[in-house]
């Protein structure tokens, strides 16, 4: 046997008293093609790093000896697995066990049925001398066809045409989404997503029929029939989720519409094209008023509205990362015993990462930092690496890397040395390492395959229930939620003042408004931090506005556009600034204490740049520049507002009653308090 083979093949029990074991596997009684058909698929299955059941397929052979023994003339008669069904073939094992009267295995039909599955599902797509898209059933794991992306989180699973029972229909959408697929407009996810809309369009087919691929006889016709289809999506009752007996969410009403929109659109474009591949001359008759299928005002408005629980309290976070242990401890100690997902749970917290980008790491992924010479003063806590992740959801942008601590490191080791150990369990050569860092445990043999994220989800499921984790007002945490982990992460980052452009680059994205998405800065924690300073206007003098008022009124968190590096801007938001840069002499600017060393530093600056002016100026000209210099005026100007704004932060105290004292902005009359 060899030597990969050996090590696939599950070794089976003879006689345990006797020490009697066997990896043997036996193809006798088959027709020779059967034979060469199973002989095939066991070592593709090889080559793809399953396990070989022995016990299981000795019985699949057993199964279809019988049947094309004893089975129907059909069966008599059949030389191909693919010659019937799997369900018929476990007909077929029935009927020979009824009429042979054969003591055997009660669930040897079923076993047949399953295991016949499997090999017909290989079979299919070998003996499929077509188009990759021709097939009704798309498999990239048995397809290597089928275009994918190097690293793509939903590669394994299958995309089913045979619920489009509607032939034209079905030929066309195949053909549509194969395109968008080969020239990079979908991912393999868009592809499952846009068939789910297509499936909504053919029950509507079966239910209210149709005249081919103009859905009508007459152009007359079309808006009442389509209607009916917007009429049968808003009144659908929502069997799952958070609207279960209710109507369809928006957004689940809209995506049908829009994709069967598109595909139309695509197919009316195509339309001569489409005649010759689909060999059917119907599609020629589609008109203008195929392209655009429904009205606005039939398409729902798309809803990208977050939770209030995106962003997870400093307490629920702690308890969840001291409860996690849960994931990694035995089951004798009422754990999981699930240290992958110990150390993937570990990692979203303290990365931010979504699900699939730690999932799909690299075996190693740590990268040396961007840093030239030595660094000074790095503390314990300091960045030591490079972290490199797989970006599946976002194309473009910067390489997808971010710097780590030594505690992130210390979690990959540790999952490290857990893979080799799997690997090597598995029967792989010593030294062998996979290519992804979190594996999949069962029928991974070389660890090809990375830890499923449906797996993970289901761990967190149960990590929810045992740790039963409330917020500050009682509602409960779903860790299972992983994406509020990244919320989280953004939130954290940008409450502590990090640049916006760093926040970006951070969480790999490609422009500003996918990282405020993130910002959520939570309402307690904003209002607490804002009415901690004292707001002091760019004269010095306090600002004439209640503190609460002042938060409301600037709402930092929705109105970054407004937030200088020193202070704040209090200009309405539909005014425009006429100040240019020059906010410190503008009278809807304020500050307070948490920007004093920017101003000191600021100050220090602009006392340098006047300095270094004026030699520049009396070298050319014999002279300094007069205080009428417009240059100089507004520098002056500057530095005097900054003085005046330091010596206020200093001086300026607060009412007895704890309020913060306010008074009028500069360039307008002081006024006695009331």
């Amino acid at each position: 046997m060899p030597e990969d083979y050996r090590q696939a093949f599950i070794v089976r029990t003879i006689d345990k008293s006797r020490g009697w074991y066997t990896q043997s596997l036996s193809l006798r009684g088959l027709p020779e093609p059967m034979t060469w058909e199973m002989a095939w698929f066991i070592d593709q299955q090889v080559a793809d790093g399953y396990s070989i059941n022995t016990n299981r397929l000795g019985e699949l052979r057993r199964g279809l000896v019988l049947a094309v023994e004893h089975g129907s003339s059909v069966a008599r008669t059949a030389r191909s697995l693919t010659a019937l069904t799997h369900e018929e073939w476990g007909r077929e094992v029935r009927g020979a066990l009824m009429r042979t009267h054969t003591s055997a295995n009660p669930h040897l039909p079923a076993w047949v049925e399953n295991g016949l599955k499997h090999v017909q599902d290989r079979l299919a797509h070998a003996y499929h001398d077509g188009e990759w898209w021709r097939l009704n059933v798309w498999n990239p794991a048995l397809d290597r066809r089928i275009p994918q992306r190097e690293h793509e989180p939903n590669g394994r699973t299958v995309a089913n045409f045979s619920q489009l029972t509607t032939g034209w229909f079905r030929e066309a959408a195949k053909w549509w989404l194969s395109v968008q697929l080969s020239t990079e407009r979908y991912v393999w996810s868009s592809v499952k997503s846009r068939l789910d809309h297509l499936k909504w369009f053919q029950w509507y087919i079966d239910e209210a029929g149709c005249a081919g691929p103009q859905l009508v006889d007459s152009p007359e016709k079309l808006r009442p029939w389509l209607l009916g289809f917007v009429t049968s999506l808003n009144s659908h009752t929502a069997m799952t989720g958070p609207n279960k007996g209710g109507r369809l969410a928006k957004n689940s009403r809209r995506g049908p519409l829009v994709t069967i929109e598109a595909f139309y659109r695509w197919i009316y474009d195509n339309r001569a094209e489409a005649v010759s591949v689909l060999g059917d001359r119907r599609w020629a008759g589609l008109g203008l008023e195929h392209t655009v299928l429904f009205r606005l005002e039939d398409k729902p408005r798309l809803t990208n509205q977050l939770p209030d629980d995106m962003a997870l309290e400093d307490e629920v976070i702690s308890t969840i990362a001291a409860g996690s242990g849960v994931l990694a401890a035995s089951k004798a100690e009422g754990g999981l015993d699930d240290r992958q997902a110990f150390h993937a749970l570990m990692l979203l917290i303290r990365t931010g990462r979504r699900m699939n980008e730690v999932l799909m790491m690299d075996f190693e992924p740590l990268l040396p930092l961007l840093t030239t010479g030595k660094q000074k003063d790095k503390g314990p806590d300091g960045f030591v690496a490079r972290l490199a992740y797989q970006q599946t959801k976002i194309t473009g942008g910067e390489p997808p890397t971010i710097p780590v601590d030594q505690e992130i490191v210390d979690i990959i080791r540790l999952q490290q040395k857990w893979a080799r150990e799997f690997i090597a369990a598995q029967g792989s050569p010593e030294g062998t390492e996979p290519p992804y860092l979190f594996l999949q445990t069962k029928n991974n043999r070389l660890g090809k395959r990375p830890y499923a994220s449906a797996t993970f989800h289901s761990r967190l499921g149960v990590l929810t229930e045992k740790l039963a984790i409330t917020d500050s007002v009682g509602r409960p945490v779903k860790i299972s939620k992983t994406h509020t982990f990244r919320h989280t992460r953004a939130t954290d980052l940008i409450n502590a003042g990090v640049p916006i452009h760093v926040v970006m680059r951070y969480l790999g994205h490609v422009t500003p408004a996918m990282t405020m998405h993130y910002a959520k800065t939570l309402a307690v924690t904003a209002e607490r931090e804002f009415l901690r300073y004292k707001k002091v206007t760019a004269d010095g003098r306090t600002a004439e506005v209640n503190p609460s008022d002042l938060y409301d009124l600037l709402h930092l968190d929705q109105r970054a556009d407004r937030v200088l590096p020193n202070g704040w801007c209090m200009l309405p938001p539909r005014q425009v600034c006429s100040k240019g840069n020059a906010c410190l002499t503008c009278d809807k600017f304020v500050t307070d204490t948490s920007h004093r060393d920017e101003l000191q530093h600021q100050l220090q600056q602009s006392e340098a740049l006047i300095a270094r002016r004026q030699t520049q100026f009396t070298a050319r000209h014999g002279e300094p520049m007069g205080e009428d210099n417009i240059w100089l005026a507004g520098r002056l100007a500057e530095t005097r507002a900054l003085t005046k704004v330091l010596v206020a932060l200093d001086q300026v105290s607060v009412h007895e009653d704890g309020h913060l004292r306010a008074v009028r902005g500069a360039g307008a009359a002081d006024r006695p308090e009331p």
